[in-house]
């Protein structure tokens, strides 16, 4: 039960970095990595050991590419809106 909340939580925080991301809010985009950086540095001090922070830098990481993944697919597809309009518009 365990395993499959964690993954519901991951599923979530990877989700809405998707979504910011796309809707291109950069701000909102480094919220949630700034807060599990912190998080983990956290830990891994209270813990005194860097396998924490370890982990947390390789979660910050494939939380800021799932952003940027989001970020560049929103300007390919408004890159394609735009041609389709100006297709229209030579018709």
């Amino acid at each position: 039960m365990r395993a499959l909340i964690i993954l519901v939580i991951t599923f979530a925080i990877l989700a809405t970095q998707f979504y910011r991301g796309v809707r291109k809010k950069k701000i909102l985009g480094a919220i949630i990595p700034l807060v599990m950086t912190a998080l983990f540095i956290t830990i891994s001090f209270l813990e005194k050991t860097a396998e924490y922070a370890i982990t947390g830098i390789i979660s910050v990481v494939a939380i800021i590419i799932v952003w940027f993944i989001g970020y560049f697919k929103s300007a390919k597809y408004e890159k394609s809106e735009i041609d389709k309009m100006k297709a229209k518009d030579i018709q």
